[in-house]
């Protein structure tokens, strides 16, 4: 089982959608779902140390805006 999440996440990182997925993962996380953007993050930035900033300020935006859409689900679903 985890050998097949290991290969689905290095598969996500070689993509030249990468960048999207990050995105994407950070936001569900902090949202509604607790999947760790880290998984995503280490591999992208390993491979490519000099976008490892780019990569960091992408998950932290999105994570943002994840955590903004997740207290707007728990403001008005919660009555």
């Amino acid at each position: 089982m985890l050998r097949g999440l290991y290969d689905w996440t290095m598969s996500l990182a070689a993509r030249k959608s990468a960048e999207w997925w990050l995105a994407f993962i950070a936001f569900v996380e902090s949202s509604v779902f607790l999947v760790p953007a880290d998984v995503l993050y280490l591999p992208m930035a390993l491979s490519k140390p000099e976008r490892a900033y780019r990569y960091a300020l992408v998950a932290t935006v999105a994570s943002v805006l994840g955590g903004v859409a997740g207290w707007f689900i728990g403001h008005y679903a919660y009555e």
